[in-house]
């Protein structure tokens, strides 16, 4: 994140990160506590459990 120049929630060391990103949803704020390969394989997974639902779906 690049911050603009008088930001006062960006600091050097890091520490205004996670009051920074803290968004009042439970699950908004564990998905962004995520590393991106854990989002990318959580995304993935979902993805692919929507395509068998709506074969499931589609074959009955």
């Amino acid at each position: 994140m690049v911050s603009e120049h008088g930001d006062d929630t960006a600091r050097a060391d890091g520490a205004g990160d996670d009051a920074a990103r803290e968004t009042g949803s439970p699950l908004v704020d564990r998905w962004t506590a995520l590393d991106r390969g854990w989002q990318a394989l959580a995304l993935g997974l979902g993805v692919v459990a929507a395509h068998a639902a709506g074969q499931v779906a589609g074959l009955l």
